[in-house]
């Protein structure tokens, strides 16, 4: 199988001014990231990740702030859910596929599956954590969450830079009512030798519909600094959630942003400074995660809810259109086997006033008992199994030359929310 883009060992998961092309090969894309931010550094081998996840497996609905470090020099990792964890995993990782495969060595018996992370070395990363993973609250394993998605904080100087996201829904996340998607845009002042102020503006957020929501619609000001979850921007308890917001920047252009317990957080990217070519963006190769969490654990060990995917046309049944993009999730989580092509993204229209938005996507996934209802479309494939079209959002953008997009949508087959998140290979 074609060696992965990101997974090269010497390859180098809502920020840039002219971003760093990848070294490991493969066509190059027009760069569009708009300045706004300082030129990044270059990438070391050890990196550490502060992230935010939308279901923690042993709540439900965690709202969690994860630390995550990966040493590309002793393939190894340590990763740690701050809220609950008290012992961090420590661990080793193989190259599989594109993805890191985690093993954890603290837990007895050692060497226990940890899940998957796709790794661009000090820009970003997304962890989904595996059926074995290790709690170490309830000292047990749990099953499969959905992916952490996590940046290398740090107080980056910031000129009117604006960042889309969509949400990293929890199980909970309603479409009808719910944010799923918004933008924001920051400027900071060096205020100390340690750190500066980010001052938060414009700030707009969407449900699935395209409705306007005016909950916590604003953000106010505040200091980014190092603090015990890394460096980060810490904003004050508001009086809607009352939960400390944390906010992290990686250095090419990516965002998260943890709402506090029981809330759902957001992964976005820098706004491109023009439109994106939708027929460039669709006629790349991706690998990423699908996260559905409201679908229950399995207890099979297969992640069925959470799983890595590949979405493209490379050696697969699936006829590369510049209108969609065909694919789906690996076969028993195994990112070496053929990935599935039973889902189907179509990202529509650009929105007119806001370069890499795509608020009238759809998404076609599988309806094999022909359950679909408003409002998604029924629909059939090619080989004529039922299917149902949802609508969808997403956002995207590209970071280090290669293009990301983060989707999220509403599976009404399922009754659970639907998030996919991709990367160019």
């Amino acid at each position: 199988m074609k060696t992965r883009w990101l997974a090269h060992a010497a390859g180098i998961l809502v920020f840039t001014t002219a971003l760093l092309s990848a070294s490991c090969g493969g066509k190059s894309n027009l760069n569009l990231t708009p300045s706004g931010l300082p030129p990044e550094s270059q990438a070391s081998q050890l990196n550490s990740y502060v992230g935010t996840q939308g279901t923690d497996p042993s709540t439900g609905d965690s709202g969690a702030v994860w630390q995550v470090t990966i040493n590309r020099t002793t393939n190894s990792f340590s990763a740690s859910d701050y809220a609950s964890q008290l012992v961090t995993a420590n661990g080793l990782f193989a190259f599989d596929g594109g993805f890191l495969s985690f093993s954890q060595t603290n837990p007895s018996p050692a060497f226990q599956a940890d899940g998957f992370t796709f790794e661009i070395p000090g820009r970003v990363a997304f962890f989904r954590p595996g059926f074995n993973s290790f709690n170490s609250t309830q000292g047990i394993a749990t099953a499969a969450s959905s992916p952490v998605a996590l940046v290398p904080g740090n107080c980056l100087g910031l000129f009117n830079v604006t960042f889309q996201f969509v949400t990293l829904p929890t199980s909970k996340w309603t479409a009808s009512t719910d944010i799923a998607y918004g933008s924001v845009q920051v400027n900071s002042v060096q205020t100390t030798s340690s750190g500066n102020t980010w001052n938060f503006s414009n700030l707009t957020q969407f449900t699935l519909a395209k409705t306007q929501s005016q909950s916590g619609a604003t953000l106010p000001s505040s200091i980014c600094a190092q603090s015990a979850v890394g460096t980060v921007v810490s904003i004050p308890p508001s009086s809607s959630t009352g939960n400390t917001i944390t906010v992290a920047a990686g250095p090419s252009g990516f965002l998260i942003m943890n709402n506090g317990p029981n809330t759902s957080g957001a992964v976005g990217l820098i706004q491109p400074s023009s439109p994106l070519s939708a027929s460039s963006v669709l006629s790349a190769n991706y690998l990423g995660f699908i996260s559905e969490p409201a679908i229950p654990i399995p207890l099979s060990g297969v992640p069925a809810a959470n799983q890595v995917a590949f979405f493209g046309c490379p050696n697969s049944p699936c006829t590369a259109s510049g209108t969609s993009l065909v694919g789906g999730a690996f076969p028993n989580d195994d990112p070496t086997q053929p990935a599935n092509t039973n889902i189907t993204i179509n990202l529509g229209t650009q929105n007119a006033t806001n370069n890499g938005l795509f608020d009238s996507a759809t998404v076609t996934i599988p309806d094999p008992g022909s359950a679909c209802a408003a409002p998604g479309v029924r629909g059939t494939d090619s080989q004529g199994n039922p299917t149902c079209a949802v609508p969808a959002s997403a956002v995207a953008g590209n970071p280090e030359n290669r293009f990301a997009i983060f989707l999220i949508a509403q599976d009404v087959i399922n009754q659970s929310p639907m998030a996919i998140y991709l990367f160019q290979e």
